[in-house]
């Protein structure tokens, strides 16, 4: 049958022997025969109205040929295909791979486990192989990736235990896709059994149907260790409160009842506690407190005793990184009556979550008022504000005298210049003169020189001084001309108080349209107080109070998202407004892949798409390595991986920019540390090799018996059943044949003198 299927043009490769072999139509064999019951009649009919007086034998031989034309067109037309079965000869192929994971280096009597593998390829285990099944073996080594290795490698034992992790899955579902598990001899796997990654291999493995067998190096006892283990230690603490760290000790070959643990914080010493082991156990867990009685970032590093001879040194460290932060944006606001200014500012405050408010309004002389959250509380006579300002990141003046401050006035001048107070300032229908700032402290903040005041009634507008503001909660339109518009036609100021002039170091960050005895007088000024920001609102209302007059088709949205990131840039928290990072964990191991994510606010505080983000990582010893974050389909979510290639402290810097203009810049910190996975049971596994062997169709053995392996692999050639679909339409004689039968039917006519 392949003879006459060749015959006809078919290509059968790589099917040299037939073993079966079956027909279908793609119109099925009805459509055939009701082709037929239609075709034929009608082919007998127009033959029989020729009217031509030939003799029976002719009329029968020239109707055959055509009815079986037109059956042999009429099965063509059906779209027969011809499915044949046989078998394949496969290339043999096998496979060796070598363990290269850090637990390999595990020695015993100065000899690791490597080196045992060293001694077996030297001893000629690849030549035999080799000279059993006639081919080369491939050899791979794998751990964290699988790679192939060279013939001359081999030769050169090239090989070194360097692996972070061991995912013996993988590494097999790796080699049998690149091989071809059909073509595959079996494989040859050279390892302890330690997997610390990936699908479980028992079940991984129960599924191919390819040989896999493994060689153990020879356990003859084991080094002593001890490991030190955080259970996911904290990241982020609040102040005022406290975190617990829990971890854990474990014992290899070690009779002890304690261990002591040293923590040291930033590199000092911080507290020691103890791991006590009951009889006959090998682990026992740890717990200590971190008060978090002061912002910023601590880097906190634990270790436990190094034995002498010790398996690895690596795993008798470890550490993390703890942030301390506010828990929420502390806005205070003081007033000497009560304002609409200082209740739309609530507002709009109160439109991030994060954000509380606590407002002081003085009724008389001795009765004060407070609302937390925009809820009043009763009245209260001469309240001791000192608790609020403690906590206070943000304080608002609203005709504030300075008789009201004066009870606080040094301890806001100390925070403001230490750069925990940002200070806004709101106009009055009182000047500075009458509030009482001259010659006081409160005076040394103001950006302006407050020895004359005149109150300008002239309604005017809001002016940016410059399309490229460099200031993120000005940005309230993303396009700069059309933001430079929105700010001018907003409702107009009622009017502006007038200086004798800036302090050296101010900067107007809006103007006005109100012109005073020199020139436009700026509306909105700020200035720096030592590491502190202040800002001076010197006219007004801003903005909300118009709102009955002259409405804006863009809602609240725009103010509170200028109120709420004013407020974080005055709290020199710059960074929350636009940009944030956030990490999986604050620690990491070298080697392995880290999510760095960013979050990316426009300045109305919604979700920015199409951002460039840049990362920028700087470890320990200064080397600076640059990454591009990926847009997610999360929207304003920017994605990059980092993979460290040495512990220490990582410093991470990310800046997102948005049609050529920064949004702004994000800071974060990630400690990475030595992965010490391939230490923690550092037991060769037998029975789970042995196990995987029996399961897959291989054996198990010891590299001191390796022959075993060689003796029990198959060298028959491989082969395997394959199907193969024939279009029968396909054939060039099929077409000859279609070609020949009219033309012999007109030939046969010719000659007996028919048309």
């Amino acid at each position: 049958m392949h003879s006459i299927l060749s015959l006809f043009g078919y290509n059968l490769n790589p099917i040299r022997n037939i073993e079966s072999s079956a027909l279908a139509l793609s119109w099925g064999w009805a459509g055939l025969v009701l082709l037929l019951l239609a075709l034929v009649p009608l082919s007998w009919w127009a033959y029989r109205c020729e009217g031509k007086n030939i003799s029976d034998k002719m009329r029968r031989q020239l109707l055959a040929i055509r009815i079986v034309w037109v059956m042999i067109l009429a099965f063509l037309m059906c779209g027969p295909v011809l499915v044949v079965s046989g078998w394949v000869p496969q290339r043999n192929r096998l496979a060796v791979m070598v363990d290269t994971s850090r637990s390999m280096s595990i020695k015993h009597k100065e000899t690791s486990r490597l080196d045992q593998v060293k001694k077996l390829f030297a001893s000629g285990f690849i030549k035999q192989l080799e000279d059993k099944t006639g081919i080369y073996p491939e050899v791979f080594s794998f751990a964290d990736n699988v790679s192939p290795v060279s013939r001359q490698e081999v030769e050169q034992f090239n090989f070194s235990a360097d692996g972070n992790q061991t995912d013996i899955s993988n590494a097999v579902r790796n080699v049998i896709g690149n091989l071809g598990e059909g073509s595959m001899l079996g494989i040859v796997m050279i390892s302890d059994g330690v997997s610390t990654t990936g699908d479980n291999p028992a079940m991984a493995l129960s599924n191919i149907r390819t040989p896999v067998h493994f060689i153990a190096p020879v356990q003859e006892g084991e080094t002593a260790d001890l490991a030190l283990h955080l259970t996911r230690p904290p990241a982020q603490g609040y102040l005022n409160s406290s975190v617990r760290v829990r971890g854990e000790v474990s014992l290899h070959r070690v009779a002890t009842s304690s261990v002591a643990i040293t923590v040291r914080r930033n590199g000092e010493f911080f507290v020691q506690t103890s791991a006590d082991f009951a009889s006959g156990t090998t682990k026992a867990g740890f717990a200590f407190n971190i008060p978090c009685d002061e912002e910023g970032s601590f880097r906190f590093e634990l270790e436990i005793p190094t034995l002498t001879g010790e398996l690895t040194s690596e795993n008798n460290q470890t550490g993390f990184l703890l942030k301390v932060v506010r828990e929420r944006l502390n806005i205070m606001a003081l007033s000497g009556r009560l304002s609409w200014d200082v209740k739309f500012i609530g507002n709009a405050l109160l439109t991030d979550p994060n954000a509380q408010t606590v407002h002081w309004a003085k009724l008389r002389d001795d009765r004060w008022v407070c609302s937390r959250d925009l809820k009043p509380e009763r009245a209260v006579r001469n309240p001791d504000l000192t608790e609020d300002l403690k906590i206070a990141d943000v304080l608002i003046l609203n005709a504030a005298s300075h008789d009201m401050l004066r009870p606080v006035e040094e301890e806001i001048l100390r925070r403001v210049e230490a750069g925990t107070l940002g200070l806004l300032i709101l106009p009055s229908s009182q000047g500075f003169a009458e509030l009482g700032y001259q010659g006081t402290l409160i005076e040394k903040l103001l950006p302006v020189a407050p020895g004359r005041e005149i109150w300008r009634g002239t309604p005017g507008n809001m002016v940016l001084p410059s399309t490229e503001t460099p200031y993120n909660f000005l940005r309230l339109i993303d396009d700069p001309i059309q933001n430079v518009e929105f700010f001018a036609t907003l409702p107009k100021i009622e009017g502006i108080y007038e200086y004798d002039g800036l302090k050296p170091g101010s900067e107007i960050l809006i103007n006005s349209t109100i012109r005073g005895n020199a020139d436009l007088l700026p509306l909105m000024i700020r200035s720096r107080a030592g590491l502190g920001n202040v800002m001076l609102i010197a006219g007004g209302p801003l903005w909300p109070a118009g709102f009955r007059l002259v409405p804006t088709d863009r809602g609240f949205s725009p103010y509170s998202a200028l109120i709420v990131n004013m407020c974080k840039w005055l709290a020199n928290r710059r960074e929350d407004a636009q940009v944030s990072i956030e990490l999986a964990s604050s620690r990491g191991y070298v080697g392995q892949g880290n999510s760095i994510r960013v979050w990316v606010m426009n300045s109305k505080n919604e979700l920015q798409s199409n951002a460039q983000i840049s990362l920028t990582i700087k470890d320990e010893p200064g080397n600076l390595t640059s990454l591009f974050c990926i847009e997610t389909s999360e929207k304003g979510c920017y994605e990059a991986t980092f993979v460290p290639a040495q512990r220490g402290l990582h410093r991470i810097e990310a800046t997102a920019r948005y049609q050529g203009h920064e949004l702004g810049t994000a800071k974060s910190e990630l400690l990475i540390e030595m992965p010490t996975a391939e230490f923690d049971e550092p037991v060769i596994k037998e029975s789970l090799m042995a196990q995987l062997a029996s399961d897959t169709g291989g054996i198990f053995t010891t590299v001191d018996q390796a022959a075993k392996i060689v003796a029990a692999i198959d060298s028959e050639p491989g082969q395997k059943l394959e199907s193969k679909s024939i279009d029968l339409r396909d054939s060039w004689l099929l077409l000859i044949i279609l070609l020949l039968l009219p033309m012999v039917e007109w030939y046969l006519r010719r000659i007996r003198g028919l048309s």
